[in-house]
């Protein structure tokens, strides 16, 4: 009974603590262009390039993007609920498909 506690409690756990660390950054916005991709929040902004990536995958419900640098874990994750329209999702394919290859 402790091991199924412990399995089902880790990652519920983890999440909450990851929310408690970034919850006072505010809200989170990404704006993908031919340039990168640019990350706000209400006090930071973060410019990758496209040179960062290594590739990306796309999943039912999100577009990851994976680092080059293999010393640095790094997944940028952009959610399709983002996507204001739905050719939206098309053209943020095609921006994906032409600066970093599929993985």
């Amino acid at each position: 009974m402790f091991v199924v506690l412990i399995v089902w409690g880790y990652p519920r756990l983890q999440a909450a603590s990851v929310q408690r660390l970034v919850g006072w950054q505010g809200e989170y916005h990404a704006t993908v262009s031919t340039a990168g991709i640019t990350c706000q929040t209400d006090h930071s902004t973060l410019v990758l390039k496209w040179t960062v990536f290594q590739g990306y995958r796309e999943t039912a419900d999100h577009f990851v993007l994976l680092s080059r640098d293999p010393n640095i874990m790094y997944l940028g994750v952009l959610p399709k609920r983002g996507v204001q329209e739905a050719e939206g999702l098309d053209r943020l394919r095609a921006i994906l498909d032409q600066h970093t290859p599929r993985v």
